[in-house]
């Protein structure tokens, strides 16, 4: 299974407090992570710049979050056919426009470029649509 991972971890930088988090906000940011992960999937669902053949690029796209380290919490979304690598970057209409959106995919797709963004993106275009609004959220359930 060859898979993207789209790092949000900025999300986190606001709960941060002396390189500690509380056990109860550490808590509330996994389950926005992975309210963030989910809606990055169902975004991308409906929101394929192809059209389908057999539905499976489609369909396995997922989304959640996990922990990267005891304090910082990584919302993902991720293309998990073989040739998902493929339509995420190659036939590349240009170079990403963003840096901050993090990519990976296995050592079998090494030779891709990965600031291409290829005529079928979905993943990272995803993510940069919906991070401000990520960010923002994740603001207002800390209160700040």
């Amino acid at each position: 299974m060859s898979g993207f991972k789209f790092d949000a971890t900025d999300l986190l930088r606001r709960i941060a407090q002396n390189g500690e988090v509380n056990n109860k906000m550490k808590s509330a940011a996994g389950v926005y992570c992975d309210s963030s992960g989910k809606k990055m999937e169902g975004y991308a669902k409906n929101n394929v710049p192809w059209k389908d053949h057999t539905t499976h690029a489609r369909t396995t796209i997922k989304g959640g979050f996990k922990w990267e380290n005891e304090n910082k919490c990584a919302a993902y979304v991720a293309g998990n056919m073989d040739y998902s690598p493929y339509l995420e970057l190659a036939h590349a209409k240009g170079k990403s426009e963003d840096d901050e959106v993090g990519m990976e995919v296995g050592p079998s797709f090494a030779q891709l470029e990965l600031a291409n963004e290829g005529k079928y993106a979905i993943l990272r275009p995803t993510v940069r649509k919906l991070t401000p609004e990520f960010v923002s959220g994740m603001a207002n359930l800390l209160g700040k």
